[in-house]
């Protein structure tokens, strides 16, 4: 799951969001973490990884990964993620009862008055993730085929992500039923973990 998704999984307290949004922006085992960060926010972060393996060893991310072109398959952590974010901005309104565009501008502002959570690289690509409008992007194909545009930029050797795009759009459908497939079962999975702790 990408950013949105992450962020929409979270508890919905200030630290367990930004925790779970810093999953990709920061290293580091968990001892480590709690060392010179809130409790909080090394939860949400914990979350984010327990999330992402979670998705990994679904049959439905499995099934998405298939449909990637062979040559792009080793970005399919990276693309899926990315696809999935927009399956959820379009299905927002069946698992979410607060407007999507309401809960992305509560995110923003949620971060900008946590300036102290700003750390690893976040504090660096939030605001052009907030100026870019990144998580509202995600609804619209031509979003989505920027956003792994934008992506394959990134180093030497991931140009190809940029060609997902292609496999985005010729199996749509499908990668719409894998999302419907894997988020309620990521949403039961983050309500039992999250019980337990």
């Amino acid at each position: 799951m990408n950013y949105l998704a992450h962020l929409a999984l979270a508890p919905d307290t200030d630290a367990s969001r930004i925790g779970n949004l810093l999953g990709d922006f920061i290293k580091g085992d968990e001892s480590s973490l709690r060392l010179h960060l809130a409790p909080d926010l090394v939860e949400g972060i914990m979350l984010h990884r327990a999330i992402d393996k979670f998705t990994d060893a679904h049959p439905a991310f499995r099934a998405s990964k298939a449909l990637l072109a062979p040559q792009r398959r080793r970005f399919a952590g990276i693309a899926i993620d990315i696809i999935y974010d927009h399956f959820l901005s379009i299905h927002w309104h069946d698992y979410y009862h607060q407007p999507l565009p309401e809960f992305i501008q509560q995110v923003y502002r949620t971060i900008e008055q946590h300036k102290e959570w700003q750390i690893g690289t976040l504090a660096r690509v939030f605001p052009t993730m907030k100026s870019q409008n990144w998580l509202a992007r995600y609804a619209s194909r031509d979003g989505i085929a920027l956003t792994l545009k934008q992506v394959a930029q990134r180093g030497k050797f991931t140009a190809p992500i940029a060609d997902i795009f292609i496999d985005f759009n010729h199996h749509y459908h499908q990668f719409d039923q894998h999302f419907t497939d894997i988020y309620p079962a990521l949403i039961e999975f983050v309500n039992q973990k999250t019980k337990m702790s």
